[in-house]
């Protein structure tokens, strides 16, 4: 081999080691487990859609659409938190109810104001609460045993953001079922592994390539829930069939930007006798 041609296999060969290499599934769960170390403040916006179908003897009785949108802002460093709420609910073409929620979390306190109304309470765990604030980490925690496809990459926000599809094992399932249903649902009387062998769940996110923050995430979750499934005697239930059909999207914005949440003015955080947490 002459030299110029030896040099010439020298430079490829370095220059091969300096080749960016594509993301894998592992790499990115590390990539999302060390994000979450530095993360300070963060703000969202998430939209569902409930769809709920009753049916008595495969006859539909009737359709209850829920739709929602929060609004939040989260300084974790400070431990302050706000979300507004509104939710409508109809059937059919006649409108049902709507509500209007605002919650502020100052420490381990909650200030929540619906429908015009005021009302306090303490955190039964305010170290739990706000280590369940931290996005990064909770979709680690969330993702740690579920498999992951990575499909390709797109722009979220001006970030560029990996694709991942996610099959979540139960304990994912479960904690996105409480989450998004525990209020409709009662969840706590069901089977809930039959629930997940019958659930489809198509579930979305975009981590950004940059820092390991998701940027968006969607979950579509169809089931049906039998009175089978309840684990109730039988002479306390009755047979029903209901149908779900759930959608949310949301997006995530603005990280570690500097972020002053405040209640609104004239409200405060009043002490409770009794209780010896710090304000």
């Amino acid at each position: 081999m002459n030299k110029s041609l030896l040099i010439l296999v020298l430079i490829v060969v370095a220059l091969s080691g300096c080749v960016d290499r594509e993301l894998d599934a592992n790499d990115l769960k590390t990539l999302m487990a060390n994000s979450g170390r530095d993360l300070d403040s963060y703000r969202f916006v998430t939209e569902t859609v409930q769809e709920i179908k009753s049916m008595d003897n495969s006859t539909e009785i009737s359709t209850l659409l829920i739709r929602s949108l929060d609004e939040g802002a989260v300084n974790l460093t400070a431990q302050n938190m706000s979300i507004s709420t509104s939710k409508s609910a109809s059937s059919g073409s006649e409108a049902l109810s709507s509500k209007q929620q605002e919650v502020y979390v100052i420490r381990d306190m909650a200030k929540v104001k619906l429908d015009g109304n005021w009302s306090q309470a303490a955190l039964q765990d305010a170290k739990y609460f706000w280590a369940l604030q931290n996005v990064a980490e909770k979709q680690d925690m969330l993702l740690n045993s579920s498999q992951l496809v990575l499909s390709g990459s797109e722009m979220v926000g001006g970030q560029d953001c990996i694709r991942i599809e996610v099959m979540p094992d139960r304990k994912a399932y479960e904690s996105v079922l409480f989450e998004q249903l525990g209020s409709v649902l009662p969840l706590a009387y069901m089977n809930l592994t039959e629930l997940y062998k019958s659930s489809t769940v198509n579930w979305t996110m975009w981590v950004s390539k940059d820092d390991g923050l998701p940027r968006k995430e969607n979950v579509n979750m169809v089931f049906s829930a039998t009175s089978e499934m309840m684990e109730l005697p039988d002479d306390q239930i009755n047979d029903f069939k209901i149908g779900i059909d759930l959608n949310t999207t949301t997006l995530y914005m603005d990280y570690n930007q500097p972020l002053l949440i405040t209640l609104p003015k004239g409200q405060r955080i009043d002490p409770i006798i009794g209780c010896a947490c710090n304000r």
